[in-house]
């Protein structure tokens, strides 16, 4: 049963960050390329990252996906708000 789970998590993850990456391609402007970007992507690797830990199954892997996932939750939509605000200021 935790198999299923396993490879659905990973399966869906990774679907998430196709969809990000066809959504980079096939979008024309900065502001939706940045929001196929940080949104998907996020998710995706939330959910690769919560695979992978049940996978191991381990505390101190858990720390780490805790880690990986709290860094990436704050730092991708401040990254996408510093590149919307460098792009504003260019168009200026």
């Amino acid at each position: 049963m935790i198999d299923i789970i396993l490879i659905m998590l990973i399966f869906f993850g990774s679907a998430f960050m196709l969809v990000a990456a066809i959504g980079l391609i096939r979008f024309t402007d900065l502001y939706s390329r940045m929001h196929a970007t940080t949104k998907a992507t996020s998710f995706g690797l939330l959910l690769l990252v919560i695979g992978v830990s049940l996978f191991f199954n381990i505390g101190m892997v858990w720390l780490k996906a805790l880690m990986v996932i709290v860094f990436t939750y704050l730092t991708a939509p401040l990254a996408a708000h510093s590149i919307a605000k460098s792009d504003k200021k260019n168009d200026l």
